[in-house]
């Protein structure tokens, strides 16, 4: 909370349901970056973080974050205590770490949270409830207890020693545990739950043996037609699309072209549907002929990539009922 004197005024000048992201340099201990994302009826908002330019806040000091590192997922139906959000790394190297230490791929909070990208530390407050006082103390005792449920180590591997904050947690869990969610009292207050599987890569099929098949996306360009089968779990975390290998190594061959970022776009479920999300690409999105941010798919709509590639949504629901 060093920097509280510069992060309380735009916290102050935000009271409408969302969520505010800080970014400080924890090298030259000064913020660096801040954005709002505004909860939408019905509808997700999302912010990309990363070292690409066009990224909602774009952190381009440390060059091992990724162009495109970290999607900030706002899910909520407007009401400020329905504010809740995902954080999903974008299939990277380095992951995100949280204030105990550890590598995570994926993570659902409600209230505030605060991650490591690299070597910025983002802090995250919801907005739209009681105003965030401006004393420092009287902000940190608004902090509720940091507890965590379900936590599992991101795929890229546990933290290297010294990469993560510092070990253990304010409610006295030991780095690398969890507790479960009867170990927790009723009326505690959930600061930070963490999710298994972040997003998937755009293999040609995500089905774990024997899963649910949620659908299928469908994927044309020039150079062909690929038809990723997508299970229940795949789309919950959400699926990246793109050219570099994080992406399409299991046979998405269609979106090898150079009009299609490395890391293109991001599908996912949000309220119950399916939408398709430019996570800051080079060459953009669109429907029918417009650019867009984020579309919903599951509507039959088709998402333009990069003027060179489409991308449909099935769904396995409707296949069978047809």
């Amino acid at each position: 909370m060093t920097h509280w004197n510069l992060i309380q005024p735009g916290l102050a000048a935000t009271p409408d349901p969302g969520v505010a992201l800080v970014a400080i340099d924890t090298r030259r201990d000064a913020v660096c970056g801040a954005l709002w994302l505004a909860a939408r009826p019905g509808h997700p908002t999302v912010a990309i973080i990363g070292r690409h330019s066009a990224c909602d806040l774009a952190l381009a000091d440390d060059a091992a974050l990724s162009l495109r590192h970290l999607a900030v997922v706002l899910d909520a139906d407007g009401r400020a205590a329905d504010v809740g959000y995902r954080l999903l790394d974008l299939r990277t190297g380095l992951a995100f770490i949280d204030e105990a230490g550890r590598a995570l791929e994926a993570a659902t909070a409600r209230g505030p949270a605060f991650v490591r990208v690299g070597r910025y530390l983002v802090l995250c407050f919801p907005t739209g409830g009681a105003p965030w006082p401006r004393d420092v103390v009287a902000a940190a005792t608004r902090l509720p207890a940091r507890q965590f449920l379900d936590l599992r180590a991101a795929a890229p591997g546990p933290a290297a020693p010294g990469s993560g904050l510092a070990a253990g947690t304010s409610s006295g869990l030991a780095a690398g545990t969890s507790p479960r969610r009867a170990d927790l009292p009723e009326a505690s207050t959930l600061a930070f739950l963490a999710a298994l599987h972040g997003p998937a890569r755009a293999r040609v099929d995500l089905r774990v043996a024997d899963a649910a098949l949620a659908g299928t996306l469908t994927v044309r360009s020039a150079l062909g037609r690929d038809e990723i089968a997508v299970g229940d779990d795949q789309l919950a975390g959400g699926v990246v699309l793109g050219r570099y290998h994080r992406c399409d190594s299991g046979g998405a061959a269609a979106l090898a072209l150079e009009r299609i970022s490395r890391v293109h776009a991001l599908v996912l479920t949000s309220g119950g549907r399916v939408w398709l999300v430019d996570v800051a690409s080079t060459n953009g999105v669109a429907v029918d002929g417009k650019p867009v941010r984020i579309c919903a798919i599951d509507d039959g709509a088709v998402a333009e990539l990069g003027g060179v590639a489409t991308v449909a949504w099935a769904s396995a629901l409707v296949d069978a009922g047809g």
